[in-house]
Parts: structure tokens; sequence; C-alpha cells
């Protein structure tokens, strides 16, 4: 039967003829646009129908995405760096909302900004949503939000998406299953080959936590960490891989990669004199650096930044996830064997001492051998000599 009371309002049904098909063509291409909110019941399974997106081969209205108020979101982590989220994220949420014009044309801007990222979450006990990744973006939003400069039209919000659904685990059970993590998924719900990541980084500041007795905070409540900043900072200069060369040599995914290298670099740098020691600095470090008469506190920043860089890629840290060798170990102009002799004396030295630490074993079967080698010569000499 086909009722034409949707098309028309009139409550008469009639059997499916053949003169109506052309007014079910029409409705199926009218209807086309919202096929993906139908599609979204055959999600795949550990994915929550009711709130993800449909898998679809078009992109999806971004209307289906739903939203979350921030003061509602928990994090996966208990820190951002808020130095660089304040030189990008920041930045585009100014520059929607100012460049509409503020008011209500700006509060659409930024949410038609918030609708081209949504973040994933994992469904936890009583249905409490929990980030697993775009921390800095949400953080930003809060941060903006707040601030009395844009007033109470800002959004305090974000769009989502489910990537996992553990609401049936709790306590400690639960909180093993987020470090444990699982697949990677799209917005659309579907693995991402066969990468997996964890789903909690727990560490404050480098600080091993009990995420039983002092779980991650909600996003208003993230802390600034200034090793994360340096960390990025250093990755973004070829200190070591980004998450998508990691994706493509190893096939691990990992949302967290940057707070391995801003733990190693905790007990290494220190900027002397500009309170670091209050937002995770550690002033026994082994490299103490000062702000030089006539120098900017930036200008400090990036001579640390280039020294972690260049730390980041010793042999020191070649059981972090994305160290990348620097093809000149011994520092004598020449990349020889042995500099890869060196490399090897090291190899498999560096017992994990943190959640789910990659050690030498690159390609993750559960064996040290021939083949972790390989990938270490696969990638030989890519990088500037120190």
């Amino acid at each position: 039967m086909f009722s034409r009371e949707k098309l028309s309002g009139k409550s008469t049904s009639v059997a499916l003829a053949s003169n109506d098909l052309s007014i079910v063509g029409r409705t199926v291409v009218r209807l086309y646009p919202y096929l993906p909110l139908v599609l979204s019941l055959l999600c795949t399974p550990g994915c929550t129908p009711a709130l993800v997106m449909a898998r679809a081969s078009q992109p999806p209205p971004p209307a289906t995405h739903p939203t979350i108020p921030l003061a509602e979101l928990q994090a996966g982590q208990y820190n951002v760096g808020v130095a660089c989220l304040k030189k990008s994220f920041e930045e585009r949420l100014h520059d929607a909302w100012n460049g509409a014009g503020g008011g209500q044309a700006g509060r659409n801007a930024v949410d038609a900004l918030l609708r081209q990222k949504p973040v994933p979450v994992v469904i936890g006990p009583n249905g409490r949503l929990h980030l697993v990744d775009g921390h800095h973006h949400a953080a930003a939003v809060q941060r903006v939000a707040t601030d009395p400069l844009y007033g109470p039209l800002f959004p305090d919000y974000v769009y989502f998406y489910v990537i996992d659904d553990l609401s049936a685990y709790s306590g400690e059970a639960f909180w093993a299953k987020m470090i444990e993590g699982g697949p990677v998924r799209n917005e659309y719900c579907e693995p991402v080959g066969d990468l997996h990541h964890q789903y909690l980084w727990p560490y404050d500041r480098g600080v091993l936590q009990d995420p039983n007795v002092n779980p991650p905070p909600t996003v208003p409540h993230l802390t600034d960490d200034i090793l994360r900043s340096i960390s990025e900072w250093a990755r973004m200069v070829n200190g070591y891989r980004s998450v998508e060369d990691l994706e493509h040599h190893h096939r691990k995914y990992l949302f967290f990669l940057e707070f391995f290298f801003a733990d190693y670099l905790r007990g290494l740098t220190y900027l002397e004199g500009a309170n670091w020691e209050h937002i995770g600095g550690n002033p026994k470090a082994k490299y103490i650096y000062t702000i030089a008469s006539g120098e900017t506190e930036t200008e400090a920043v990036d001579r640390l930044v280039a020294t972690a860089a260049m730390l980041c890629r010793d042999p020191t840290a070649l059981s972090l996830p994305g160290w990348t060798c620097a093809a000149d170990v011994d520092a004598d102009g020449n990349v020889d064997c042995l500099d890869l002799a060196l490399l090897l004396s090291a190899w498999d030295t560096l017992p994990p001492e943190r959640v789910r630490l990659p050690t030498s074993d690159t390609n993750r079967n559960g064996h040290i051998g021939i083949n972790d080698i390989v990938h270490v010569i696969e990638d030989w000499g890519p990088c500037p000599t120190r």
C-alpha cells in the first residue's frame, strides 16, 4: 500500500499502481538527502544508531551529527597544550565569529565551522559520553565561549559521533576497556582498515593516575601541560613522525601520540622564569633554558623547541611511537654502519613504562625479530643529520 497522506494531506490509501510510479520517483528524489538518517539503523555493531551517522557514499547532511554541551562531555585525558590551541583552533573560531560580524550571524558561522569537525566519543556507564579525540578543538571552543568578549550567543557545544559503546561496563572494568581501546572508526562508523587506538591517556602532566579514584575531568576542567605544546611543536619541525605516517608505516593509530614525547621531554627541557613549574614543567630537567638578555619568551621557546626536536630523534627515544631515526646518530658528520650499530645496540633495551607503550616489536606481531629491524632500516636516513 502507498499512502498519499504524507504528500498531499489526504488520508485516502490506494494500491500502488503504475500511474503512481512517477509520484514515487519524485518522492525518492525529494527524500534522497535524508537517506543517511534511515541507513543509520544499519550501523555496524559497537555503534549506537540513534547517535551516529549512517554509512553513505555521498557527504552526509551536517545536521545528522548531534551536539553535546561541553560541560557534559567527559575527556579522555587530563591536559591540553593551551599554547598550541591558542595558535590554531582558537584563531579559527575568532575568525569565523568576527568575520560574520558577531551576534546571531557569528553564532551561525561558528556553528558551521563546528559541523565540519565532529569529534569521536565513546558511550560509558549511564550513557555518559567520553571524548577520545579532538580535545584541543573542544577546549578551544570552551575557552572562547567563556570569554566575556563574545557573550552568551557563542556556541558552547560540539558535534559528535560514536565509535564504541562501553555502557555495559562499569568501575575498573570500564576504565580497563578505555585503556585497551578499540578499532578506529570514521564518522560513518566504519572501521578504518585494521587500525587500533586507546581511548584514554591516564597521565596528568606525566603522573600516572588511577581513573577509578581520579577520572579525567569534563572538557571545561582540562588543565594546561606546557610539555604537550612543546611536544607538538617539536613534531611540526620533524622531531618525530605524524599520525598519518604512523598509519602508513606501522598500521597503528595513536590519538595521544604527542603525550608520549611530552613525557619524554619533561625530564629533558625546562624554561626558567616562565612559570613552567605550574603547568607541567620540571625544574629538575636535564637541560635548563633561560631567557637571554634582549630575547623575548617566544624567542626562547623557539630555541628550546629546536633542541627538543633533536632530542626526539635521539636513540634514547627509540622505543617511542613515531620515533624518526636521526641518520647521523654519532654526530660525526657521516651516515654509515657505525650509526646503524649504535642504533641496534639500543634495540629493545628500553622497557615499556607507560600504558600500551610500543617497544621494538614495531610490526606488533608479538615477536621481536628481523622484520622489526627491517622497519627501521626502511626508514634509514630520511632525516637531516644533527
